[in-house]
């Protein structure tokens, strides 16, 4: 019994941060995150969140591009662009919106040119800006556009791809990044990655981008890690250049790394 009680432990500490992991990204609240130490524990399964964010965004994504495709008079770009919406729609409510929000507040801050306690007004101002709406905009057609094109050549492994890319890419930008102040999220995150955790993460995003590429042409991989080393550079230049980085940064990093990686695997 000793044996058996041991092993569901081992089993159950995992399967809990994962689903708390879940409940920090998304709806999917099946173990609430109530606690800072929830949180800590929860950020290495960002990654596999995202794997299986991305299985429920891909099937809901099938299943409407079935239907449409069989649907007679329907011109062919059709089906895909629909399915593409529909991706994209469910992407949005799973996750509330929250990544979007924090490109939306990050353009406003950045577009304004502003400094110092300038710029953490405005990030932290809940009212968006035009240039908070360009981003907005620009980030929402993108990722629907090229959503669409993967669907259109069979590539649907992309789209499961894609969420565990882009929350690795998070948890790479907390590992070499300092946060912002007193910042809950961004004190939480920063703290939670060590350098062992860091390379953790990475192979979590990696190994299965390498295995799972079905039908992708290899030759784009250094063009996906080159733009994606430019991203991040370019964030951790602006969170040094204003002291540090918050919510709204991982929330950016997320969804302009996730358009990223659906567009260099085109």
């Amino acid at each position: 019994m000793g044996i058996f009680s041991t092993a569901r432990g081992v089993l159950r500490a995992p399967f809990l941060h994962a689903c708390h992991a879940l409940a920090f990204l998304s709806r999917l609240s099946i173990v609430p995150c109530r606690s800072e130490e929830d949180v800590r524990a929860a950020v290495l399964w960002f990654p596999p969140a995202g794997l299986i964010l991305g299985l429920l965004w891909c099937a809901a994504a099938y299943g409407l591009f079935l239907a449409l495709a069989r649907l007679s008079g329907l011109p062919s770009p059709f089906p895909a662009l629909l399915a593409a919406w529909g991706w994209l729609c469910c992407s949005v409510w799973l996750t509330r919106g929250l990544h979007w929000d924090g490109m939306a507040d990050l353009g406003d801050a950045c577009g304004s040119g502003a400094q110092e306690e300038r710029f953490w007004q405005i990030l932290r101002d809940s009212r968006m800006g035009a240039f908070g709406g360009m981003c907005l905009f620009m980030g929402l057609l993108g990722q629907w556009l090229c959503v669409a094109a993967h669907i259109r050549q069979g590539h649907w492994s992309a789209l499961v791809l894609a969420p565990v890319w882009s929350r690795a890419a998070s948890l790479w930008l907390a590992g070499t990044t300092s946060p912002h102040g007193d910042g809950l999220l961004g004190r939480l995150v920063c703290a939670s990655m060590t350098p062992a955790r860091l390379r953790r993460s990475l192979l979590w995003a990696l190994c299965p981008t390498l295995l799972l590429l079905d039908g992708l042409s290899w030759q784009r991989l250094p063009l996906l890690f080159l733009g994606q080393w430019l991203l991040h550079r370019w964030f951790a230049a602006t969170a040094r250049r204003h002291g540090g980085i918050s919510g709204d940064f991982f929330g950016a990093c997320i969804e302009s790394s996730q358009l990223w990686f659906l567009l260099a695997l085109l």
